[in-house]
């Protein structure tokens, strides 16, 4: 029985890392190709899936960075694809020693990629407590990376606020986001919110080079939260707007300071879709 476990665990060790033998040009290809892709879904449902692991990313914008992956539920991570246009077009707005600021940080895959890429600081906000966790443990197998955590949301104002948990409990917005009004949640905790002005002003953290802002509907409010810092800082932006809408509003918000304003991708989303905006200072 005990040469059965031995066997069984080497077995599943190297499927953990046959990804990494994978060529990065492909590793997003696959889903594409029927008999690979086939391949991949039974070898992550039927032997990997379910049990964490300790896992190296072997290439693409976060090559290096240590991750705790839970498969299938980050087989994009696991593969280093994960949001690949948005983490390539990070890794090269981020400049040796900039103070860099991931708005809405999840789990830190984004903020690993700014660290790695030579950020001198990098300031990762997150209200989530589940998220809050998993960051702890990216900071714990990664401790050379300057990576800090601020357990709070980000608006136009401080205070205390409701924010929505869903269903996926990695997932959350403010009581105040128009994202997916219909949206089932499983409760509705309290946190803390801040302004990135009142923040800055209070000494507390340092002003920005870059900020990269992905918090589910709420992003106008930071940036109008922000009115200081996009004036006196000038910061390079990657913003999430999650509908036309919110889109509009941000860009106007951002032209209203001398940015100029590009969609990252090339073709038109659709109304509600999430788009992803690149604000450059003027």
């Amino acid at each position: 029985m005990a040469i059965v476990q031995y066997f069984s665990k080497v077995y599943k060790k190297l499927l953990r890392s046959s990804v990494n033998f994978l060529p990065m040009r492909l590793r997003a290809l696959v889903k594409n190709i029927p008999v690979l892709a086939a391949f991949q879904r039974w070898l992550v449902q039927s032997v990997l899936s379910g049990e964490p692991f300790l896992h190296t990313i072997n290439a693409g914008p976060a090559k290096g960075l240590r991750f705790e992956v839970l498969l299938p539920l980050d087989k994009a991570i696991w593969t280093g694809t994960y949001e690949s246009d948005v983490a390539n077009a990070i890794s090269q707005g981020v400049h040796p020693g900039d103070v860099c600021y991931d708005i809405g940080g999840f789990r830190g895959y984004m903020a690993g990629v700014m660290a790695l890429h030579g950020a001198g600081e990098v300031i990762v906000f997150e209200p989530l407590p589940v998220n809050q966790e998993a960051l702890g443990r990216l900071c714990d197998l990664n401790a050379k990376l300057p990576i800090e955590i601020r357990p709070n949301a980000v608006g136009k104002v401080d205070g205390v606020i409701g924010f929505k948990v869903m269903t996926d409990l990695s997932m959350g917005k403010l009581q105040t986001s128009c994202f997916q009004p219909g949206a089932l949640m499983k409760e509705e905790i309290q946190v803390t919110i801040r302004s990135l002005d009142s923040l800055v002003a209070c000494g507390e953290i340092r002003h920005p080079n870059l900020m990269k802002i992905d918090v589910e509907g709420a992003e106008l409010d930071v940036l109008l939260g922000a009115a200081n810092i996009l004036r006196d800082s000038r910061p390079l932006i990657y913003l999430e707007a999650h509908s036309a809408k919110l889109e509009n509003a941000c860009t106007q918000e951002l032209e209203k300071h001398r940015y100029n304003v590009r969609r990252l991708e090339s073709k038109e989303p659709q109304s509600e879709q999430t788009r992803h905006l690149i604000a450059t200072p003027v």
